[in-house]
């Protein structure tokens, strides 16, 4: 991100976005075998011009509908892990996989959005026709592969990466958040092999950078919940892309990566408790001198009020909904790392650590619930404000968890609760498992509400 040119826009500036600095089925490309589970610039700026109220009229097929709002909402005005879907849907025929592909993804996200089991229904069809449509075209591509010795093309990964995407949409709809379908790290993973049989010169290409990046944080989420190593392959891609990427979310992933390990050798029982707790450490450590190095800019405004849903009389207002789920990403690592240290060797500094990182999330709450946090809150929350509220469900899960303080735990309930009530329908599943069950892993939360792919 270039700092000196941000003009901190709460939507996403110009500058920023643009930089947006951000095997199980797969084998050889030419041998790819999907798991069957169940358009142009023009049609782009059209969905710009779409309202952003979900709800059907006569004139507007479900189809029109979910594309038009994953395009407009989801894509132009909540992801930075997209950046290559314009360019590519702009050379792309309308009948091309990555245009059924879309259609796909975007019934699943209508279907996550009003939550709709009709709707995902309606998905699943979609995606069986994408899954036979990229199957083509990759059947197609490896017969020419011979005399052509391409490699196969952006667009192809495109619709793999947006393959993953729609599993994990899908996620709350078949289990509540209960056992992965088999294609959960398929796509995802093929993505990888894809990309990792390309000549690394190719991610001078802006297009394939973005892809293979959003690839690297796609697949290193999903080996959290599914609560596996990280395959080697992945941390050598990671590594690849280093020289072209700087960002604070780039160096999250990389801490990531050994959290995501270290809790599989705990989850294995492959890790002495004093291995875990050095590691925990070393960790802990090393998320604070990250978050440490976040660039001023990016620092909240903090509000003093006495309104009755704000914890402790003041909030936090960040620059955008990207930036908050940043700094909560850190915090959400730094209360598992504290959280390990406390239940192996407690101390007074580790409470007072989970203190302030608990007492963080809440002050980042409030920013998207209140009407007069922001211009554009609305009551009931408007789609924009239903995303960015599923953004902190995981956040204040944890910070739940973790706090000593019964009141934090109440307001945080009661947070839920109004969320809720204003359009939020996932906010009342969290709510009941912190009632219910709240020894329930994070990570099982994070897939349940669609985190794993609903994350800016």
């Amino acid at each position: 991100m270039n700092t000196t040119q941000c003009n901190l826009d709460p939507t996403g500036c110009i500058q920023c976005r643009r930089a947006k600095l951000t095997c199980y089925g797969y084998r050889d490309p030419s041998d790819l075998n999907f798991r069957n589970q169940t358009r142009t610039t023009t049609e782009k700026a059209l969905a710009r011009q779409a309202p952003t109220h979900l709800t059907a009229t006569p004139q507007q097929s479900w189809d029109v509908m979910s594309r038009n709002a994953f395009l407009s909402l989801y894509i132009d005005r909540y992801s930075f892990g997209f950046d290559a879907l314009g360019p590519l849907l702009a050379v792309s025929p309308t009948s091309s996989h990555l245009h059924t592909t879309l259609d796909a993804v975007g019934m699943a996200f209508m279907a996550f959005q009003v939550n709709r089991q009709d709707l995902a229904l309606l998905a699943s069809r979609r995606y069986l026709t994408a899954i036979q449509s990229l199957r083509t075209a990759i059947h197609l591509w490896g017969q020419s592969r011979e005399q052509t010795h391409q490699s196969i093309g952006d667009e192809v990964l495109q619709s793999v990466l947006l393959l993953d995407l729609y599993e994990k949409l899908v996620m709350h709809h078949q289990h509540e958040g209960i056992g992965f379908s088999a294609s959960w790290l398929s796509h995802v993973q093929g993505a990888l092999h894809m990309i990792k049989s390309r000549p690394s010169t190719d991610f001078s290409n802006s297009n394939t950078r973005h892809l293979a990046s959003r690839a690297v944080t796609a697949l290193t989420i999903s080996c959290g919940a599914a609560g596996i190593p990280i395959p080697e392959a992945l941390r050598t891609l990671r590594k690849d892309l280093d020289s072209y990427l700087r960002s604070s979310k780039w160096s999250f992933i990389g801490l990531l990566m050994d959290i995501v390990n270290l809790r599989a050798g705990m989850r294995n029982a492959t890790l002495s408790n004093i291995r875990i707790l050095s590691r925990a450490q070393e960790l802990k450590t090393r998320l604070e001198y990250a978050e440490s190095r976040i660039t001023r800019s990016w620092r909240p405004l903090r509000t003093f009020t006495e309104d009755k849903m704000v914890f402790n009389q003041c909030y936090d207002v960040y620059p955008s909904h990207y930036i908050a789920q940043v700094f909560n990403a850190f915090r959400i690592m730094r209360l598992d790392m504290n959280g390990i240290i406390r239940s192996l060797a407690p101390c007074n500094s580790v409470d007072t650590d989970i203190a302030t990182i608990t007492f963080d999330i809440c002050a980042a709450t409030p920013q998207f619930l209140l009407p007069g946090a922001r211009t554009e809150n609305t009551l009931p929350f408007s789609p924009l404000q239903i995303l960015e509220c599923g953004g902190i469900l995981t956040p204040l899960y944890i910070a739940a968890q973790s706090t000593k303080d019964a009141l934090m735990g109440e307001w945080i309930l009661q947070s839920m609760d109004y969320m809720a009530e204003n359009g939020v329908k996932m906010a009342s599943e969290v709510a009941k498992i912190l009632r219910s069950s709240p020894e329930t892993d994070y990570w099982r939360v994070f897939a349940m509400v669609g985190s794993c792919g609903i994350t800016a």
